[in-house]
């Protein structure tokens, strides 16, 4: 049986590739559709093409076209998502703005006033997306990969009009590299229990094939030296780590200093967990002890997208063997279209509203767990609670980005203010009224408020 999956945002060099070539290898899928939909016109043909070659070498039967995204939608069995609205000169702006204001991210893609505003650019988009899906292919699900993840998937879930979960792959890294730490075969040895939002998910429980008591072999400085094998600052100076354009591949978990006090370990890497606690991208004593960059996506995103479209165009021109389709990676979009079109039950790691999987969460807003992807739809995993050693710090995450989600749909600034003043990375609070209007300001391209 063939399906129709319509990838908006299909022209992206940094994901296209990845995802694409996961589903190409999917035995379950051979015989379907991929339709790209992307506004750089160039860069969709390039993917396009692309894909087309790791068919032929493949010699699957897929078929990779592209299309308008009304076209697109038509019909479709699933749509997949991964956009950024305001692209990169639009985060040069979440991360600028707010620091005039004492306000620091290591990431500014989730919590925060980057992650604030980068709901509201995305919230119309998606919403819009969703409008047409419900016109053109209602029962089909929407699977996105777009951050912020939790806050996207609360608007459109909560709009009723599609079904719709989120896929994140930093659970799966670090699954990933505790089941090397402890010496298994593959990350499918590993069982471990996750609760949280986001790029704040929190393992509370490990089993592990063959391994009595997986929790205590995690010692904390072996994993570390594991983890950082010789990690250094770029030269040593507090300076290089603050300075513009300092970028990382971020391999650090230091977070995991916080495994004796939350009595969970995070699941997620250092720059993005250190956003959802209070002072550490603010004290320039700590930046060098627990080795956290400031502004660690630019301008290294960009640099890696140009490099990775230079790389397509060689691959083609030189007729090189594409390195995608030599095994799929880790990412969870092929096992989640897998099972919610196959038929093939699938789990998964999938951001959805919480329907007491997370039991001391408010409901309905997102949180991360296993769930079971299906024909049926995607089911979450009942995983128990938040320590209550971290529930409060997630709490107020959760309260920043309820009043985000809120103020997304109802263009409500005065909701905007309350999001910003719920935020753990405002410690000034006095300065809300003057950092919301600041990016309202330099953001104004790409709101229509």
């Amino acid at each position: 049986m063939s399906w129709k999956i319509a990838m908006i945002g299909g022209g992206s060099v940094l994901w296209i590739p990845r995802l694409g070539c996961d589903l190409l290898l999917q035995p379950e899928l051979d015989g379907s559709e991929l339709v790209l939909v992307d506004i750089d016109a160039e860069a969709v043909k390039l993917c396009r093409a692309y894909l087309q070659e790791c068919v032929r070498r493949l010699k699957c039967h897929w078929k990779i076209s592209i299309a308008s995204e009304n076209s697109a939608l038509k019909g479709a069995d699933c749509v997949v998502v991964s956009i950024s609205t305001g692209g990169f000169e639009a985060m040069d702006r979440d991360y600028t703005i707010p620091e005039k204001y004492g306000v620091y991210h290591s990431v500014s893609d989730t919590v925060g006033p980057g992650g604030i505003f980068r709901t509201l650019r995305n919230a119309p988009v998606f919403l819009g997306i969703a409008k047409k899906m419900a016109r053109f292919c209602p029962d089909a699900w929407m699977v996105h990969v777009t951050n912020p993840l939790s806050q996207i998937t609360r608007i459109v879930s909560g709009s009723g009009l599609v079904r719709c979960c989120g896929l994140c792959h930093e659970v799966r890294i670090a699954m990933n590299r505790l089941s090397k730490f402890l010496g298994l075969e593959k990350p499918e040895d590993l069982d471990p229990v996750f609760v949280g939002v986001n790029h704040f998910t929190l393992m509370t429980e490990l089993y592990a094939k063959g391994i009595k008591n997986p929790m205590e072999r995690l010692n904390l400085d072996d994993y570390l030296n594991y983890c950082t094998p010789g990690a250094v600052l770029p030269s040593g100076t507090v300076d290089d780590l603050v300075a513009k354009g300092t970028a990382s591949t971020y391999p650090i978990y230091v977070n995991m200093f916080l495994k004796g006090i939350l009595g969970a370990y995070p699941a997620a890497d250092s720059p993005h967990i250190i956003e959802n606690f209070p002072r550490f991208l603010n004290d320039l004593s700590l930046l060098p002890k627990f080795k956290l960059w400031r502004k660690g996506v630019l301008p290294a995103r960009p640099d890696t997208k140009r490099k990775l479209g230079e790389t397509l165009r060689q691959t083609l021109a030189e007729h090189k063997t594409p390195p995608e389709i030599a095994e799929r990676s880790g990412e969870m979009l092929c096992d989640t279209l897998v099972g919610l079109l196959s038929g093939e039950p699938r789990r998964i790691i999938a951001t959805m509203p919480n329907v007491g999987q997370v039991d001391n969460l408010p409901r309905s807003a997102s949180v991360e767990t296993w769930a079971v992807a299906s024909r049926s739809g995607v089911h979450p995993v009942q995983s128990g609670g938040v320590p209550m050693s971290a529930l409060g710090f997630m709490s107020s995450v959760v309260a920043e980005q309820e009043l985000t989600c809120a103020a997304a749909v109802k263009r409500d600034r005065a909701l905007v203010r309350q999001a910003l003043f719920a935020s753990p990375l405002l410690h000034q609070k006095e300065n809300v009224d003057g950092l919301m209007q600041d990016l309202f300001d330099g953001e104004k391209k790409w709101l229509d408020w």
